[in-house]
């Protein structure tokens, strides 16, 4: 019988009520995934303490899985050139805050390499 090796992921785990807001120390690593778990419907805004939207989703029911991406444009508008989209390289904290329903609990991991 054979083994593998798979890459440890960090995470980190957040739980919130409605109305709450989290600041998270400085991160250091690429976002890879935001899973978001709640059995009322929310709006999950995830921000760069330095300003930048990272991640929002108004209409979240259940336990879904995203992966949040930075769209890297092209140079020049006039020229057809692909957009890319590279997971955000983060380096500073973030800010979360959850609306919705009163006292809905909402779990919140998020997952970097």
């Amino acid at each position: 019988m054979g083994t593998i090796d798979l890459p440890k992921k960090r995470q980190h785990k957040i739980v919130l009520n409605t109305g709450d807001n989290f600041s998270t120390g400085i991160i250091d690593g690429h976002l890879d995934a935001v899973i978001i778990d709640s059995i009322e419907q929310v709006s999950v805004t995830i921000n760069s303490n330095l300003g930048y939207l990272i991640f929002h989703n108004s209409q979240h029911k259940g336990v879904n899985y995203y992966a949040p991406r930075a769209l890297l444009q092209g140079a020049m508008a006039n020229i057809i050139v692909h957009d890319q989209f590279e997971k955000f390289k983060l380096n500073e904290g973030l800010d979360i805050r959850v609306d919705g329903p009163t006292n809905a609990k909402v779990t919140i991991i998020l997952r970097f390499n």
